[in-house]
Order: C-alpha cells, then structure tokens, then sequence
C-alpha cells in the first residue's frame, strides 16, 4: 500500500461516488477502482460496500478513514516542513517537536532568547516525537522537543516540562462546576480524544490512567487537531482528557477541570547534539527551563 492508496481511499470516502471520487482526483474512474481493489488486497478486507446504487464504508473502511487521514495529514506536514527547512540560512536556528513545546512552552521562551538575541531567525515547525529526533539526527532541526528522552550517546536530553492531563467539558456539563473530577466519573462519559496514530504517548497515557484506576475508556471518536477535539467538546459530543497547556484555548463553551489525583503526567525533553558546535544553539538551550 502508498500514500496514493490512502488519498483515493480518503476521497472516495468523503464522496461515496466512484465518479465523483474519481472526477475530483483527476483520474479515470478504472483507475480509481483498481487501486481501491489493489488497498483492499493489501489489507485483506474490504473497505467498501458496493451496489449498483449506492456506495458505503464497511466498519473495516470506517475504522481505516481516521487514521488514513493521520497519515495523509503528517505527510503533508513532513513536505512542508522539509521545504521550510530547505530554505533556511545560517542564521536560523531550527526548532521542532510536539503541539505541548511549539505552543504551550516555546512562546515565552522564544520572546526571551529574542531579546537578547534579536538578529537571530527562528523556525519552529510541530511534529511528531520520532520525527523530530530523525530530523536532529538528520541535522535538519537544531533542537527537538520530544516527549521522550533519546536513548543515543550522541543525543543529549532534558527534561523541559511536565505537565497534568486535565479535563475539558462543554461549559453546561454537570461536572464542569466541580473543583475537581474523579477518574470514575470519566467512566460514564463518551471521549473525543487525540488519535493514537497522531499522539501515541499521550493516548497510551490517557488509556492506561483510565485502567489503572479500573475505568474502561469510551473512545467516541479520534481526531489529530487540538482545535478540532475542543469543538467536538463545545458541541457537547463528548469530553476530552488533554495537556494542560490546552486550556489556554480560553473558549466560553468549554471548561477544563484538573482531575482529583493530579491525572497522568506527560513529559517534553529538550533534545541536541551531543557535539553540537554551533553557539547559538547552546544560548538558546539556556533559556530553556
């Protein structure tokens, strides 16, 4: 299977129309059908219920879509990022990592390190964990924010921050008024939580806090983007577990809420080059905390 595969497949899902399907992807229609055929054969199940009528997802496709969409989207970032990179000079520092570096901890650092260093061109681009410390390896970032150490000698690792998992509720919940919730109350509420194809740390987190205090967690939904999850919560389909740093979104219509114990803690490191020789990059690592 390709990346191709998953955006035909991604199409025709949103679509349910082979013709359509295959008119917005500028292909032939065979076309279109064979290499659906040639994902199902990879796969080994179908994806699509086809009639001479109708056209929908079987639970195989349904269960597929969210993370075919992951993967197309962190593709697309993967470009972009790489592009960006490309066209940087020596006088750029580059910084990559997770949403909880790039939004909750790097602004205040950023307007720190800049005033002092004021000529000095910062790029910093969200990613993944396991991309990010590729591309330090790579020599394509300068420093990564990870949200776990690097196990290689030549790779230093800090720990830069730690923060609680908290709840976020649609602001008319009956638990959106308590100082703080139970793990048991979660039990009983449907979840929209970031997929675990997007955030694996955060969701193995999420999940094994939940089990460790004897609650089954009720996935409603998966979604990649903050932005996204907070919405679903606002519209009252569900709750969210999420980052701390994520309530500085400040919305009406949602109320975040610590959890009772504390909840689980996910850790950002700070990582770079063991034998990093470029000065810049070690002014702004002491601006980390």
């Amino acid at each position: 299977m390709n990346l191709r595969q998953f955006q035909i497949f991604a199409v025709l899902a949103e679509e349910l129309h082979f013709g359509r399907a295959a008119e917005k992807l500028h292909v032939a229609q065979p076309a279109l059908s064979n290499q659906i055929k040639a994902l199902e054969y990879d796969l080994g199940v179908a994806l699509f219920h086809r009639t001479t009528r109708r056209v929908r997802l079987t639970a195989a496709g349904e269960a597929l879509l969210p993370e075919a969409l992951a993967t197309i989207a962190q593709a697309e970032t993967a470009v972009r990022i790489a592009r960006a990179v490309g066209n940087t000079g020596a006088d750029t520092l580059k910084l990559g990592g997770v949403d909880s570096a790039t939004a909750g901890l790097l602004p205040s650092v950023i307007r720190a390190f800049r005033s002092t260093w004021p000529d000095v061109e910062l790029k910093v681009f969200e990613m993944l964990s396991d991309p990010a410390l590729n591309m330090l390896e790579n020599r394509s970032l300068d420093v990564a924010f990870a949200r776990k150490p690097s196990v290689e000698d030549h790779l230093t690792s800090r720990l830069v921050l730690s923060e609680p998992v908290i709840v976020a509720l649609p602001v008319q919940h009956p638990l959106a008024a308590q100082a703080t919730i139970p793990a048991a109350a979660i039990g009983q509420e449907p979840l929209v939580l970031s997929s675990r194809a997007s955030r694996p740390i955060l969701f193995d987190s999420i999940v094994n806090y939940l089990r460790a205090h004897d609650v089954e967690p009720n996935i409603l939904q998966e979604a990649t983007e903050r932005h996204m999850i907070i919405a679903m919560v606002a519209s009252g389909l569900g709750i969210s577990l999420v980052p701390e740093w994520v309530s500085r979104f400040q919305r009406d219509d949602v109320v975040f809420v610590p959890l009772e114990d504390g909840g689980p803690l996910v850790d950002v490191y700070a990582v770079w080059r063991s034998d990093e020789q470029l000065q810049t990059v070690h002014d702004f690592i002491s601006y980390l905390p």
